[in-house]
């Protein structure tokens, strides 16, 4: 890759982190997403995605694992190495929508926790009738957007 590739995609994978950000997620961890979008490697180590990134390691490792936990991205087996090499996780897409559904699910189980255990107040329930809509629809919405998914990436 040439240096002007090179600062375009760490350009594009600031953007990425800074977007991240703004929805909660921490910046370093878009950064390192974003890199490895846009990297020729398919397969990069915790050294490369620092030096890349023009970041310490140490931030990098923490981005890490905060994508691995999240199921997207994997951690690659080396023989002989002890350094740590990472890859996109296998429909890294779908991992994550399929975290959305269960952040949703939560959230629907929450209100039929709160309306079970505790006594009827008129403007609580009104709260958690409005939150439970909200989270049925946005979860039918992903029920079948990830059926979709999975037709579009396995076509018969």
């Amino acid at each position: 890759m040439n240096d002007k590739e090179h600062e375009s995609i760490r350009t594009l994978a600031e953007q990425m982190g800074l977007f991240l950000e703004q929805v909660g997620w921490p910046r370093m961890s878009g950064r390192v997403l974003g890199w490895m979008l846009l990297a020729d490697e398919q397969e990069v180590s915790l050294d490369e995605l620092a030096d890349s990134l023009g970041v310490s390691k140490a931030s990098v490792s923490g981005a890490t694992r905060l994508l691995e936990q999240l199921g997207a991205i994997e951690r690659v087996p080396r023989c002989g190495t002890r350094k740590a090499y990472y890859r996109l996780a296998d429909d890294v897409w779908g991992r994550l929508i399929a975290m959305e559904k269960r952040i949703s699910d939560t959230f629907i189980g929450f209100a039929d926790q709160a309306r079970d255990r505790l006594e009827r107040k008129p403007e609580r329930d009104a709260r958690l009738a409005e939150m439970k809509r909200a989270f049925d629809l946005y979860s039918e919405m992903l029920d079948q957007l990830v059926a979709r998914w999975q037709e579009e990436k396995n076509p018969q």
